[in-house]
């Protein structure tokens, strides 16, 4: 079960996908050499971008969810996993936008999906 800091805070729907941010790299050109040089300067983190819906049996539960998970922007690293199952230290929140209306299911449940942006440091 995806979590992130230890809570399963992704709700229902979920989907995660981790992307590679590309290598830091300095590229020179000398005058009168053809061609380029290229220095690496090193992996440069992940991002994994989510999507799902968050449920309350109440507008205000829904609005407590929803609260927990931006109380988690707040810039401090912890623990990801995904739900592959694949564990990743050292992830930031970066970003959580909910999307359109809340809307109320025929069991009365109230749900917004939403989506979310996770910054990997190592």
């Amino acid at each position: 079960m995806a979590s992130y800091a230890g809570l399963a805070i992704f709700g229902a729907g979920l989907t995660m996908t981790t992307s590679e941010n590309p290598r830091e790299c300095q590229v020179n050109s000398f005058f009168g050499i053809n061609g380029l040089e290229t220095l690496d300067g090193g992996f440069r983190g992940r991002i994994t971008r989510v999507q799902g819906v968050l449920t309350g049996q109440s507008a205000g539960l829904l609005a407590s969810a929803e609260g927990l998970f931006r109380s988690y922007n707040d810039g401090v690293a912890r623990l990801l996993i995904d739900n592959l199952g694949t564990i990743w230290p050292n992830v930031k929140l970066l970003k959580f936008q909910p999307i359109g209306r809340i809307r109320q299911s025929s069991n009365g449940t109230y749900f917004r999906s939403y989506q979310a942006l996770f910054l990997h440091l190592t």
